[in-house]
């Protein structure tokens, strides 16, 4: 059978009582055998810079690789001519004539156009190809003999008789118009495959990844803002701690209420364990005295006179000797906040509550928020028994799409009250590896599919590893092909940003890839699992040892 384009035509035609021509002809070309190529309603552009664009279209064309290529017009009806207004006509049932274009023009013009077309395609030869044109007419009958014009020969001429013996009749017609060197001239099949390439061009334009990212996204701020009515809950409450699962707003929230605060001009501090996050709220917020725990500590120290960098007991230092020092600094300033905010509040220690309540005017505001699940650094969640009331409770998640969601609770401690109305997103991907090369050389190429195919922007991902500086492969300045690991957020489009897990705590990207997950990782496997997870709004890439077994 000959290959056709399309295979049906479309149900518009089907239905057109207009176009039962072009459906008989259709039927009829469609029973030719192989090699035969035929096009239906095809349609392409010509363009030259003083005419713009035209366009070109055929009713059909017939191609065979061993004979040459047909353009081939119908009209339907009986057909009339009138040579002395050079008038083309159609005759309906009715009787009633119709007037319509000269299809030997139309046929000319269309055959010339599409050499044109096919000669700029790449591989086209230079040599000449059987090309030719001829009329169709499905519902009339030519009589024996007749002549219809000197630019329209009977044998170009196909009739109704002609397509009940289809065959002989376009390989009668195609050696009327090439001649007995037919084969000469003969396109060959790599000729009819290019003019494949241009009429019935097989194609799919896929969505990035990106793009569907950036949709999810959208939906995910347009929850997050929602829970921005949480705050009129808490009406006049002025010592509230807010509960609220990773993903559940607590953050926004958070620089919500200080921007509030700061507009009855209250002066505010927002204070955090992590000092990464300090630094992108404090580029939000500019009313405010925004700061991680230990960078306020370490200000107090300044201010003070006291030298603790020398300090080598690390932890004492941030435990003990921190704390200490902030409670001498309001002994010295007094109390000299009207409202302290707290985010990350499940990584403070019981003195460290001490100190920053030292801060606090005694009838100021105090808003702590907390997630017991994201407990990295062991704090207590007493809150130094400055909370009396029961916490207010955040129980949706609005950060990670539902996909991301449905593993991120997989490695929460009490799931099942925790709800998410985002969209469903894409599945997060798990993928194992046998040691440090082979991760890095998945890594590589997850990169360059992200950036590369995909069109995400390199800005939106961030590496991520359990591992500290001492222990981690994925140091600043390690290349990986085309991609450069930083230590920082950047905007350049070949540096990706990679940096521990405690030290995104807080923060988040569009796409998270966790890696350098292995036996090594003995203690809180889970929650740092959660933490990592959680911080993916759209998009969660996992590489982890292919020996260590989770349940996904």
């Amino acid at each position: 059978m000959a290959k056709i384009f399309p295979q049906k035509p479309p149900q518009s035609v089907l239905e057109d009582p207009k176009r039962s021509s072009e459906l008989t002809v259709f039927k009829a070309l469609k029973t030719l055998p192989d090699p035969y190529v035929i096009f239906y309603s095809s349609h392409w552009q010509k363009h030259n810079s003083y005419e713009g664009v035209k366009e070109g279209e055929s009713d059909f064309i017939i191609a065979h690789p061993e004979m040459g290529f047909i353009v081939l017009e119908v009209k339907g009806g009986a057909i009339y001519y009138q040579a002395e207004s050079d008038q083309w006509y159609s005759q309906d049932r009715t009787g009633e004539n119709h007037p319509i274009k000269n299809p030997v023009e139309q046929a000319r013009r269309n055959h010339y156009s599409l050499i044109d077309e096919l000669s700029k395609l790449p591989g086209w030869s230079e040599r000449k190809i059987n090309f030719w044109h001829a009329v169709c007419f499905p519902d009339s009958l030519k009589r024996p003999g007749q002549t219809f014009a000197l630019d329209l020969p009977n044998e170009q001429v196909l009739d109704s008789k002609d397509l009940m013996e289809i065959e002989k009749s376009i390989r009668d017609l195609f050696q009327y118009c090439f001649g007995a060197k037919m084969s000469d001239n003969a396109p060959g099949q790599k000729l009819v495959d290019l003019a494949v390439t241009l009429l019935a061009n097989s194609f799919e334009l896929k969505t990035p990844l990106g793009i569907e990212l950036e949709r999810d996204d959208e939906k995910l701020v347009e929850l997050t803002e929602r829970q921005f009515q949480a705050l009129t809950l808490l009406g006049r409450r002025k010592r509230v701690a807010i509960a609220g699962c990773a993903g559940s707003g607590k953050t926004m929230l958070a620089v919500k209420k200080v921007q509030q605060f700061c507009e009855l001009g209250l002066n505010v501090l927002l204070v955090c364990y992590n000092a990464a996050l300090a630094d992108y709220l404090e580029s939000r917020l500019y009313d405010a005295t925004v700061s991680s725990f230990h960078g306020l500590c370490q200000q107090a120290a300044t201010q003070l006179g006291r030298n603790v960098r020398q300090e080598s007991d690390q932890k004492k230092l941030f435990e003990e000797i921190y704390p200490q020092i902030l409670l001498e600094f309001a002994e010295k300033t007094g109390r000299i906040y009207d409202a302290i905010v707290v985010d990350e509040a499940q990584d403070f220690h019981e003195n460290y509550w001490i100190a920053l309540e030292s801060l606090l005017k005694p009838d100021g505001y105090l808003f702590i928020f907390y997630d017991d699940n994201q407990n990295l650094f062991h704090g207590q969640t007493g809150f130094g028994g400055l909370i009396q009331e029961e916490p207010f409770s955040l129980n949706q998640n609005c950060r990670n799409t539902k996909h991301i969601h449905n593993t991120v609770m997989k490695f929460h401690n009490d799931p099942s009250g925790i709800v998410s109305y985002a969209p469903e997103g894409h599945d997060p991907e798990w993928i194992g590896y046998t040691d440090q090369a082979s991760m890095h050389k998945i890594l590589q190429k997850t990169l360059h599919r992200l950036v590369n195919e995909e069109d995400v922007n390199a800005k939106d991902i961030v590496i991520l590893t359990p591992k500290g500086k001492n222990r981690t492969s994925l140091t600043p300045g390690l290349k990986l092909g085309n991609f450069v690991l930083s230590d920082r957020s950047t905007s350049q489009p070949d540096q990706i940003m990679t940096t521990t897990i405690h030290r995104f705590k807080g923060l988040e990207r569009k796409v998270v890839i966790m890696t350098e997950l292995d036996s090594s990782i003995r203690f809180d496997l889970e929650m740092l699992m959660y933490v990592g997870c959680s911080r993916a709004r759209t998009h969660l890439i996992i590489l982890h040892d292919a020996a260590l077994s989770f349940t996904d």
